[in-house]
Order: C-alpha cells, then sequence, then structure tokens
C-alpha cells in the first residue's frame, strides 16, 4: 500500500497509540486480500512512532488481523459450543465441497479464504459463519451456496451490514409471556432515529438527574435497587460507582461490549435495536462520577451495532445531548466508540483496557483496580451494556420499581440467552432467577425433534454443567454460586442426547487454549495441557487415571493463573465429569468406538488452519 493511503489514514483516526486498532482494520479493508503486508506495517510504525517489535506483538495478539495474503473474501466459521451441537463440522464439510479448500486454504480465483473461529455471538441463529464483516446464520447446504454465488457477484463493502437472519429483532423470542423491560422498546423505536427514542421518553431520565439531583443521591438509587453488574460477577453496581466519585481529575465511562462468552448475545441485541439507552446511561454514570468522557469497547465482528452506535452518537451530539453544557446543567460528556480485534481474554476489564490503549490485551495485576487506575490510568467505571442500560429505567421509575422483579438479594430483571437443541432459540427476558425448566419447556418449547435433555451449559464456555438434578434451580447470580456453577452472562445452552461429553469438553477446552493470551505461565501451559488431555480422551489414547490429572492441572490453573480465563476451566470441567465420568472412562479404551470425537478430530485438528 503507498505511503499517502497510509498516512491518509492514520490522519483519520489520529496519531495516537490509541486509535491503532482502527487504523489497522481499515488498512487491512483497502488492501483487498485481508492483508496487513510487512511493508505497511513498516510504515504504519515509522508514522506513529511506535516500535515495529511492539506493533507485531499487537498484530499477533488479535485474531482478526493477519500478515499473510487471504483472499477476497475471509470466511470464518463458528465452531465453539453452541454452533459445534448445531453441527457445525457439517457447515465445515459443506464449505469444503463447494468450494474446495479446507481451513487455511484459498481458492485458486483468490476469492475465499475459509478459517475456523471461536464464537460470532449470534448463537440463536447457529451454525453461523462470517464473511469479512457481514455474519450469515441458520446456515445448510443450500443457503451456502447462495450466500457464495452473491459475493462472488459483487465487491466487498467494509462494514455492510450482515443478513437479516441475525438482525436483533430475528433474535428475540417472541412470547407474551415475558417481563420486558430493556426489550421494551426493541422493535417499537427506531434505533436509527434519535427523534424516534426521544418521542418514547428517550433522555428524559438523564435531564432529571443532571437538573435535579446530586451525584450521591444517584449512587443512593442505584445502591437501594439492588442493580448488580450483568457482566457476570454480579457486582453491586452503586458501590462501584461510589469508589469513583471521588477527587476532581479526569475520569472516565467505560461500557464492556466485548461480549466475547460463547452462548452470548444480550449486549449485541441491545446495541442494535436500542443504542440510545445505551448512551443515556453512561450518561447519568458519567455525571455521577463526575466523568466527561465515555468509550464503548464493542467487538470488531459487531458491524451492526458498531455503525448504530456511531450513527447514535452523531444524533446525539448535533442535538445538543453529547457535549457541552448538556441539557443547561453546567455538565460535558462525549462518547465514543473502540473496536476490538478478535481476543476473548479483553471481556476482562484490565485486558479491555489494555486493548483500547492500543497494547496488547493482556490482564493487569490488581491493585490497583480501574475505579482507582483504568484508561490511561486515571479512575475509570466498567460496567456492561445490560447494566448501563438498566440505569435510565432506575432513574425514571424508582428504585422500589425496580425491586417489584426478581428476589431482594437479586432484584430485576434478567436477559437469558437460549441456544443449542432447543425448539425455540432466542433472547428472552425475564424476572432474575427464573429456573431452567421454565425456559427450556416455556420458552424453548422442549428439545428439538422430542429428544432427550442430556445438559445445559450455563454461563458461556466459563460456566458450569447442569443436568436434570439441577433442573429447578432458580438461575440467579446467587443461587448458582451455592449450587456450584455459575449464571455468567445469562447462558443457556442445551444438549440432547445425540451430544458427547466428551467431544463438547473437547470444544471447549481448545477454546480456551486458543484463546489464552499467554502472559502468566499457569494459563499459557495449563491450557495446552488441558486440550491435550482432551484430545487424548477423544482419540481413546487417554488412561482412566487422565481424568484425575485434568482436574488436578485445572485446579493448579484456577490457583495460579492471574486473570479469569486460567481460573475458568475448573468449572466445566468438575461439572461435566460430576455427570458424564463415565462417559470419559469409556473413552479410554482403544476399541471405543465414537463417531463424533472422530469427525471433531478430522475437521478441527487436522487442518493448516487450526
Amino acid at each position: 500500500m503507498n505511503t499517502t493511503a497510509i498516512t491518509k489514514t492514520i490522519d483519520k483516526y489520529g496519531n495516537d497509540r490509541e486509535h491503532l486498532m482502527l487504523i489497522l482494520r481499515d488498512l487491512e479493508a483497502q488492501s483487498g486480500k485481508n492483508v496487513l503486508d510487512a511493508d505497511t506495517l513498516t510504515e504504519v510504525a515509522e508514522q506513529m512512532n511506535i516500535p515495529k517489535s511492539a506493533l507485531a506483538g499487537f498484530l499477533g495478539f488479535y485474531t482478526m488481523f493477519k500478515k499473510n495474503p487471504r483472499a477476497k473474501y475471509l470466511i470464518r466459521v463458528c465452531k465453539s459450543g453452541p454452533c459445534h451441537v448445531m453441527g457445525s463440522r457439517t457447515i465445515f464439510d459443506e464449505v469444503e465441497d463447494i468450494l474446495g479448500i479446507k481451513p487455511g486454504e484459498a481458492t485458486k480465483d483468490g476469492m475465499f479464504f475459509l478459517e475456523r473461529c471461536e464464537c460470532l455471538g449470534v448463537c440463536s441463529v447457529a451454525p453461523a459463519m462470517m464473511v469479512n464483516y457481514d455474519i450469515h446464520g441458520n446456515l445448510t447446504k443450500d443457503s451456502l451456496k447462495k450466500i457464495f454465488d452473491d459475493y462472488r457477484k459483487k465487491e466487498p463493502v467494509f462494514g455492510e451490514e450482515c443478513g437479516p437472519e441475525v438482525e436483533e429483532k430475528a433474535c428475540i423470542l417472541k412470547n407474551d409471556g415475558q417481563t420486558k423491560r430493556l426489550l421494551a422498546d426493541i422493535g417499537k423505536i427506531d434505533p436509527l432515529s434519535v427523534d424516534s427514542y426521544i418521542q418514547a421518553g428517550g433522555y428524559k431520565a438523564a435531564e432529571k438527574a443532571m437538573k435535579g439531583l446530586q451525584p450521591a443521591d444517584i449512587i443512593d438509587i442505584v445502591k437501594d435497587s439492588g442493580l448488580r453488574g450483568r457482566g457476570g460477577a454480579g457486582f453491586p453496581a452503586g458501590m462501584k460507582w461510589s469508589f469513583v466519585t471521588k477527587g476532581d481529575m479526569q475520569k472516565y465511562v467505560i461500557c464492556n461490549a466485548d461480549e466475547g462468552e460463547p452462548g452470548t448475545y444480550k449486549d449485541r441485541i441491545l446495541m442494535e435495536g436500542n443504542p440510545h439507552l445505551l448512551i443515556e446511561g453512561m450518561m447519568i454514570c458519567g455525571f455521577t462520577i463526575k466523568a466527561t468522557e465515555g468509550y464503548i469497547y464493542v467487538r470488531g465482528e459487531f458491524r451492526r451495532a458498531i455503525m448504530r452506535l456511531q450513527k447514535a452518537i452523531d444524533q446525539a451530539r448535533a442535538k445538543g445531548i453529547l457535549g457541552k453544557n448538556i441539557f443547561g446543567s453546567g455538565f460535558d460528556f462525549d462518547v465514543f466508540i473502540k473496536e476490538g480485534g478478535g481476543a476473548y481474554v479483553c471481556g476482562e476489564e484490565t485486558s479491555l483496557i489494555n486493548s483500547m490503549e492500543g497494547k496488547r490485551g493482556y490482564p493487569r495485576f490488581k491493585p490497583p483496580f480501574p475505579g482507582g487506575s483504568g484508561f490511561n490510568n486515571l479512575p475509570s467505571n466498567v460496567n456492561n451494556v445490560e447494566t448501563y442500560m438498566s440505569v435510565p429505567m432506575i432513574m425514571d421509575k424508582g428504585a422500589a420499581w425496580y425491586k417489584e422483579m426478581g428476589p431482594s438479594f437479586c432484584t430485576g430483571t434478567k436477559l437469558y440467552c437460549l441456544s443449542g437443541k432447543l425448539n425455540e432459540t432466542g433472547l428472552v427476558e425475564l424476572p432474575m432467577g427464573t429456573t431452567m425448566r421454565e425456559l427450556i419447556e416455556k420458552y424453548g418449547k422442549g428439545i428439538k425433534g422430542g429428544k432427550k435433555f442430556k445438559f445445559a451449559h450455563v454461563g458461556g464456555s466459563a460456566g458450569g454443567i447442569l443436568g436434570e438434578d439441577l433442573m429447578d434451580l432458580p438461575l440467579d447470580i446467587d443461587s448458582t454460586t451455592k449450587a456450584g456453577v455459575t449464571l455468567g452472562s445469562g447462558v443457556v445452552m442445551i444438549a440432547d442426547e445425540d451430544t458427547c461429553p466428551v467431544d463438547y469438553m473437547l470444544q471447549i477446552l481448545d477454546f480456551f487454549e486458543h484463546e489464552s493470551c499467554g502472559q502468566c505461565v499457569p494459563c499459557r501451559v495449563g491450557t495446552s495441557h488441558l486440550n491435550h488431555y482432551a484430545k487424548k480422551f477423544a482419540s481413546r489414547t487417554a488412561k482412566v487415571e487422565d481424568i484425575d490429572a485434568m482436574i488436578a492441572k485445572a485446579q493448579l490453573m484456577k490457583s495460579a493463573s492471574l486473570c479469569a480465563l486460567g481460573q475458568s476451566p475448573i468449572l466445566p470441567i468438575t461439572t461435566m465429569l460430576k455427570y458424564f465420568r463415565k462417559d470419559f472412562e469409556k473413552h479410554c479404551d482403544p476399541s471405543y468406538k465414537c463417531p463424533e470425537c472422530d469427525r471433531s478430530l478430522k475437521t478441527f485438528f487436522s487442518a493448516k488452519g487450526h
């Protein structure tokens, strides 16, 4: 790429290192081959005054970037848990048959390149894939042929909106039994129109807070509501905000919209369907903690959400809702978007902050916590999309109204992401503490094809395996923890009788190895060892004593790893073995036949793209 084009791109975003992600993504799109060649990277490093080694380290960390030419269209087929149980291996086979390539290969005409990838955040329409930045779901042999034929007839468009089958309205369950609060306006207001949001009462809560309340009053209201973080940890939001209120230095409001946990897609739907509600929630937080800037860190795969958020931000600025002296209150606040580059670990708040600064997304040692030293080493409050978007409703209707739903210790509604072998999959909003039985029978309409329930994976890859004995467990933050599992981000992925537990565990442990950032030894080495054990069981070369050895390795990782990624594999391993240890013992017999494991080993672990 010529120097002039590179200079123009850098000038478009700014020369600060924090803009590196956007600059590289733009240059990659301009290449026409989904590649950042050595000459381009050298020029970027020189113009931005970044050491070449640091730029190479950045590029190697984020899976969405590559230095080797791929093709005009980059196909990434998802292999994570929800897509796996819904037939992603078959999709790989079909793509190979249609295009004549395997993962890690390009078609002879340079049109398509095939890769496997982890979760794309559209799990209700699994199996799914992404072509450049367009996402397609509900894939079949016939739909694949049509999709590829259509791409042959057009030129790539950077940021083109993905298919209608994954649009937010299509991914919400149409069941009248829901308790809709966060989802109430999706489909009713136009997400591309600030006027539509205002006509529905939008930004009144922010105006009320800024004109009639003091920051301490808002803290008290949020605390009284019982709102707890919806990203997985469940920390009380009001208390978290109170940690950042002291001092007059620059502060930041950060929204964690990375949402990389397999099976999770709620935040994507909220951002696509009601982007102004997120901005309003962040504004109220900014006013409360005296921050003048907010940042939304969005998964790079979520092009539609990014486009709609940016349009919402632009419209809010044009209306004077963002900017100087908002609502005549004397308060200044603006919001900006940061994009991810394909790193699950960036869902951890300090990893996310490092990524925002244009660095590898390594977790930071704690303390200090982001509330004291976050973005640019300044106080920063980090919550996820679902949490921030709950705040305007609380300010508008009151803490007592919010507490009408859910148990007293875990108030409000929860967005549950249903995926897997259900007759109906999608997002559902219900009182916190709804049971798995109700989710399966009433909202999922039972197990697909009349098959028998085998297990549920709740909380994503980092979550626990639930058997029939926990069918009536309230799925709230505390009850799940007491039962030895976790609610996490609200994933409820259902596997039926045809799912091999060993085969499924292979996908989970391969995911953890793939996503380990490599910073700390326990996780870097441990995830590799765990995946090795999983492959041994899948290939029937393991010994029975390897079961306990695998548990011991995961337990060591839990106690020694720096962040939650390395600490997480112990939960799915031990909970899976609680129900299916005999299946792992059977897989220690070389003569045991398991077509499911054989297919996975052939499809995912013998290709160049691995």
